[in-house]
């Protein structure tokens, strides 16, 4: 199961990339990343900003996740199993949650009319995974603990 998590955590990293730099290819040379309650760009970064210091933030995200779930060392097999999986299904998480931020300022970015609300539920969406998913550890946990 843990192998199958992992190359699920790969192939997540690469499409994260790819969505990275497909926003990075569509958007123009200042992006806007805030907006006021009006609609108005509040806040402007440049292009090559955006890109680098969201390449670090994935980076950050996904290694420190992968280095740990390999550093770690338990006396309990099962536990360090889970605790593998768990943490690279997080990068899988956090990397879905990076795609729908990174699209939707892109979209914010195109110069089109859109209506924001009726994509702007994704971003709950992914937060909420992925406070389902910080939520399911210590559950996870609890209930190896009482079955063993």
């Amino acid at each position: 199961m843990t192998r199958l998590i992992k190359a699920g955590w790969f192939v997540s990293l690469l499409v994260s990339l790819a969505a990275l730099l497909y926003v990075y290819a569509s958007i123009p040379a200042e992006v806007i990343y805030r907006l006021d309650n009006f609609g108005n760009p509040v806040g402007e970064i440049s292009r090559e900003t955006f890109f680098y210091v969201s390449l670090i933030i994935l980076v950050i995200a996904n290694f420190s996740l992968y280095t740990v779930s390999r550093s770690l060392q338990y006396k309990d097999e099962s536990i360090k199993n889970i605790m593998t999986s768990w943490q690279l299904s997080f990068a899988v998480v956090l990397n879905f949650f990076f795609i729908i931020v990174w699209n939707f300022i892109s979209l914010v970015n195109s110069g089109e009319h859109y209506a924001y609300t009726n994509s702007g539920y994704l971003i709950y969406v992914a937060l909420g995974l992925i406070a389902l998913w910080v939520i399911a550890l210590p559950v996870i946990l609890i209930k190896k603990k009482i079955s063993s």
